[in-house]
């Protein structure tokens, strides 16, 4: 336990020891969690190098829209306002703004003028390539600090984690009593009513 903060220590895994599940001792599902938090705040640091580095006026919120709209050929507005865990009329003012940057553009459907669909244009296409590929450099650096061995093992305690998280997902009712498509995103919480 870290005595500072009263948080349980990184410092207890190092690469000549390697993390305390290595040694023998299994880590509990609660201490994982406290770790694979503070790891997280490192891997967060690294993630914001890249928005910084480009200078843009993005917001995280703004990014995560961008990013989930980069992931397939047009989104409808309503697939991000659920996956952003929001209503479409905050999703709609947050694209408002995405929009006047230059970065989204929407489309409406002739038949149905209530369906819209959000691509990025080019200018948004390629922050969000420029962007990918400087995360992708970031992390290669630190990863070159780890040895093969706890890359390997890296990689493979994180394609577990985000199978479970997904399996997890997947068999969460949604508040109507219904199950939500694998993929789908987070429903709302009060706190995701505000405005991005």
């Amino acid at each position: 336990m870290d005595k500072r903060y009263g948080r349980k220590s990184l410092q207890s895994s190092t690469p000549e020891t390697g993390p305390a599940s290595a040694a023998g001792r299994p880590v509990s599902a609660d201490d994982a969690a406290e770790l694979l938090a503070q790891a997280l705040e490192s891997l967060i640091t690294v993630w914001g190098r890249a928005q910084e580095a480009f200078g843009t006026t993005v917001s995280p919120t703004q990014l995560r829209a961008l990013t989930i709209i980069s992931r397939s050929d047009g989104v409808p507005l309503h697939a991000l306002a659920q996956e952003m865990g929001t209503v479409p009329s905050v999703a709609s003012r947050l694209c408002d703004r995405l929009e006047s940057a230059g970065l989204v553009h929407r489309e409406l459907d002739s038949g149905n003028r209530r369906k819209i669909t959000l691509r990025l244009t080019a200018e948004g296409d390629g922050l969000m390539g420029a962007i990918r590929d400087r995360r992708a450099d970031d992390l290669a650096v630190t990863l070159a600090a780890m040895s093969a061995a706890d890359r390997e093992a890296l990689v493979t305690g994180m394609l577990a984690f985000q199978h479970a998280a997904g399996h997890e997902h997947a068999h969460e009712p949604a508040e109507d009593g219904r199950h939500p498509r694998r993929g789908a995103g987070s429903r709302s919480t009060p706190s995701s009513q505000r405005s991005a």
